[in-house]
């Protein structure tokens, strides 16, 4: 809980100086995730913490949803307007996509994590204002309160739906609106943006660990950062920066 309050840290620096969408591509990455899933492996089992990050790679489509319904909305409607409409566009999804089985919502989000970038993109971003302390801290309290509520609704409920839980961009979102609230909704969608590049690195990162926790137990975390990391070098590259 105190290791991914400090990548938020980060993420906000990197947004200051590279722009919005550098900052949600750096948000969106599976750090905090990481924590939580390294906390359910030691809580509940190295069973259970492929069952999390199983159902955290299944709820990438809605996490698309949620980047590109509140992105559009914002910028016709305001910043909470597109907060809610995202928000409820990711629980609607994951009610109407439940049935489906994980590995056909996987392959089919796979060709959309470019084309939601697009969608979403409205020109080159801008480098971001200094950033108030009281934005970052209030990012970097909901970061650990994703790790917390990832763990608890694995021991009380069960490890599918603490991957929804963790699965919906709260830090991203806390982002999104200190952005847009300093810099105008435009900036808050290009944040969006970037979490729509960074997800398959989550979603690699999800796949690596599913695949071998089974056979080197813990040790699975480290090759899905590996994972995360080849898949973070081939994604950053599309990221637009500010013009300098």
């Amino acid at each position: 809980m105190l290791i991914a309050p400090l990548v938020v840290a980060i993420a906000t620096t990197i947004e200051r100086r590279l722009g919005p969408s550098a900052g949600g591509w750096v948000a969106a990455l599976p750090i905090g995730f990481t924590v939580a899933v390294i906390a359910v492996m030691l809580d509940s089992g190295g069973h259970a913490a492929g069952e999390l990050a199983l159902s955290a790679a299944a709820h990438v489509p809605e996490q698309l949803c949620f980047a590109v319904v509140f992105a559009l909305v914002m910028t016709r409607r305001g910043l909470r307007d597109g907060f809610l409409a995202g928000a409820a566009t990711y629980v609607a999804t994951a009610f109407v996509l439940a049935p489906v089985p994980p590995g056909v919502l996987i392959a089919a989000s796979l060709p959309a994590f470019h084309l939601a970038a697009r969608a979403i993109e409205d020109g080159r971003p801008r480098p971001g204002s200094p950033p108030r302390r009281v934005t970052t801290a209030m990012m970097c309290a909901g970061s650990a309160i994703v790790v917390a509520m990832a763990v608890m609704t694995s021991r009380l409920v069960d490890p599918a739906t603490a991957g929804a839980v963790a699965a919906f961009p709260t830090v991203t979102s806390t982002l999104v609106v200190a952005v847009a609230a300093r810099d105008g909704a435009r900036a808050g969608a290009h944040v969006c943006a970037g979490l729509t590049r960074s997800l398959p690195c989550y979603l690699t990162f999800c796949l690596v660990l599913v695949v071998a926790e089974p056979r080197v137990g813990l040790l699975a975390v480290a090759a899905a950062l590996l994972g995360c990391t080849v898949a973070g070098g081939l994604t950053w590259r599309t990221v637009p920066l500010p013009a300098t």
